[in-house]
């Protein structure tokens, strides 16, 4: 709609985008160049080790700002030029196989970081790409009927921004995820692991919304349970079963379904995949289900016209399937507030409404949220009452004697702070004005965290983050109305930490993932600054930069999942094992090494 220059941000729990570090992306702020280089090869893990062509090679460097990408010529060779001394990750990425960091233990895997020095020409990386699994199979509609245009979805464990282990969808832009005109999927690229297959509840293109009275219903339904190969005709009426009032033709859709067939996340069945192995016959009945038509109005401030308003529908399932048209629903608002939502497969699901005074992007945000489970039997009537939105502003100081940064080069943002199926109107960042002040608005209730960052290096950390008076840097804020003096604080004076990951015979061990947190359990939260976790790399050295003074505990392990480390399991199991204790003060340089357990 034009005018509507605020789109709702809907955080969702974020997931890895990927099982593997994505390519890199050439960035806005060129970094000085060097004269280092990194040139390799990348091959097959065929055991004739054949070179691969046209393989994406990405270069990134956790030390500064460099993201590059370059494409493997037709001998498989790639090279970096330009490099300045740092430590670079390299990996590679083709369709059709599994995406791998250099020095990766397996796919998924941030690998083992090289380390430079300035005019060093290292040579004679190889990079080994698996070609990766496939699974296939075919989607039939409840008559048994293929399915054409259904886009499928592969799912597996993996740990959100929360550090909760959810099923979510593996991102992938493969066509030929989506059935053809036999009904038939084909997901391929999969790394070795489990997963559970997927067919999301939406109708194929070209499908119409079926209307079914509840004696049909149940009829269509026991005869499903009892044919594998049903042959119902669902535009007919039973004989023996004269229409009532209780019978009204209703809108049925479909469930999303699991392999291999329950509508219930819980009871999918995981498919263990071998590396590059291609496994058929996961074939998947899609099943209808009544819907629900969600009908509404939205009671607006005077001078909030409908045309600035939007009405969104969230699922707030349990399980991540990305993607699906189901999950986000968008809706306008008619002249008299009124708005609709047809075809809603039963759920829970989240409703939000936001509006502005104008197209301006520093109109004033009014929202509103309600919560709501729809069963597919009743016609639901929502009443939203919009609200303004809150504002968070406050300044930006510099503790310490170096020359801060440019503010135009400073962001603060509040991150929702959510749980499983919950659902949040998200901030975008804002910029820093001249003389250190920022404000937020449009914010929703809700629990945040405060982030601060300065784009490129700095040498500067963020100290606190003082909101009423407290600290909320290391703890959530609890925002329930408009704060005014918040103040955000940088210092100069970071602690460091650098060592060697090491063998019980001091040998000097590269790909392990080496986790730093903090002593205290209470800073055991998701996204802590207090729990961080870098890469060992190919000398078995790891460094962490910009530490926040205190104490913490240090160890190292072979194999993580990406962002394992804020799990409290994990963190228990290392304290008695080989973590070591460790004290960082301010300014401190501190070198420590840690040792792993023999295998």
């Amino acid at each position: 709609m034009t005018g509507w220059v605020s789109s709702v941000c809907l955080v969702l729990l974020l997931t890895p985008a990927s099982l593997a570090q994505p390519p890199a992306r050439d960035l806005t702020r060129k970094p000085v160049p060097g004269t280092a280089s990194i040139s390799g090869l990348v091959v097959t893990d065929d055991p004739d080790a054949r070179p691969l062509r046209r393989v994406r090679v990405f270069l990134n460097s956790p030390d500064d700002e460099v993201a590059r990408t370059t494409i493997s010529d037709d001998a498989g060779r790639f090279a970096f030029e330009g490099l300045r001394a740092g430590r670079y990750t390299v990996g590679g990425t083709k369709e059709g196989y599994v995406t791998v960091n250099y020095g990766a233990r397996r796919p998924g895997r941030v690998g083992a970081p090289v380390t430079l020095a300035e005019g060093q020409a290292l040579a004679g990386l190889t990079l080994t790409l698996p070609r990766g699994a496939v699974i296939t199979g075919v989607v039939l509609d409840p008559e048994g009927l293929p399915v054409a245009g259904v886009s499928m979805r592969a799912l597996r464990y993996v740990y959100t921004v929360t550090g909760e282990r959810r099923l979510s969808a593996v991102s992938t832009t493969m066509a030929s995820h989506i059935t053809d005109d036999r009904g038939v999927y084909r997901i391929y690229g999969l790394p070795a692991g489990e997963y559970a297959i997927a067919a999301p509840a939406t109708l194929p293109p070209g499908s119409n919304v079926l209307l079914m009275n509840d004696t049909e219903l149940r009829a269509a339904l026991d005869e499903l349970k009892q044919s594998q190969r049903p042959q119902t005709t669902f535009n007919s009426k039973p004989a023996a079963s004269p229409e009532t009032d209780a019978d009204a033709p209703r809108a049925i859709g479909y469930a999303p379904v699991f392999y291999p067939g329950t509508t219930e996340a819980s009871q999918a069945a995981m498919i263990a995949l071998g590396k590059s192995e291609e496994r058929g016959g996961i074939d998947i009945q899609l099943q209808y289900v009544p819907t629900a038509a969600i009908r509404g109005s939205v009671i607006t401030p005077v001078g909030v016209p409908p045309e600035y308003i939007r009405v969104n529908l969230v699922a707030t399932s349990d399980v991540i399937l990305s993607g699906n048209s189901n999950e986000n629903r968008t809706t306008s608002v008619t002249a008299k507030g009124e708005f609709s939502f047809l075809n809603v497969p039963p759920g829970a699901y989240t409703m939000i409404a936001k509006g502005t005074r104008g197209p301006t992007a520093d109109a004033a945000m009014f929202w509103a949220t309600a919560e709501l489970v729809v069963d597919g039997q009743s016609q639901q009537e929502i009443a939203l009452s919009l609200q303004p939105g809150l504002t968070v502003s406050g300044r930006v100081v510099f503790d310490g004697r170096a020359q801060p940064p440019d503010p135009s080069r400073m962001r603060v943002t509040l991150l929702p702070v959510l749980s499983a199926g919950q659902v949040s109107l998200g901030t975008a960042p804002v910029l820093v004005d001249a003389g250190g002040r920022f404000t937020m608005t449009g914010i929703t209730a809700a629990k945040y965290r405060v982030q601060a960052s300065i784009s490129g290096p700095s040498g500067w950390m963020l100290a606190s983050a003082v909101v009423s008076g407290r600290d909320v840097l290391d703890t959530p804020l609890d925002l329930r109305q408009s704060v005014d003096g918040a103040v955000v604080t940088f210092t100069d004076r970071p602690g460091e930490l650098s060592g060697v990951v090491r063998d019980s015979a001091g040998t000097p061990m590269p790909a392990h993932t080496v986790i730093l947190f903090a002593a205290e359990r209470t800073l055991w939260t998701p996204m802590s600054r207090r729990i961080r976790a870098v890469p060992s790399t190919t000398d078995g050295r790891f460094l962490f930069r910009m530490v926040a003074p205190g104490e913490y505990w240090l160890a190292a392990v072979a194999d993580v999942d990406d962002g394992g480390w804020y799990d409290p399991v994990l963190l228990e199991r290392l304290l008695i094992g080989s973590a070591v204790k460790t004290t960082i003060s301010e300014k401190e340089k501190k070198k420590l090494d840690v040792r792993v357990p023999s295998q």
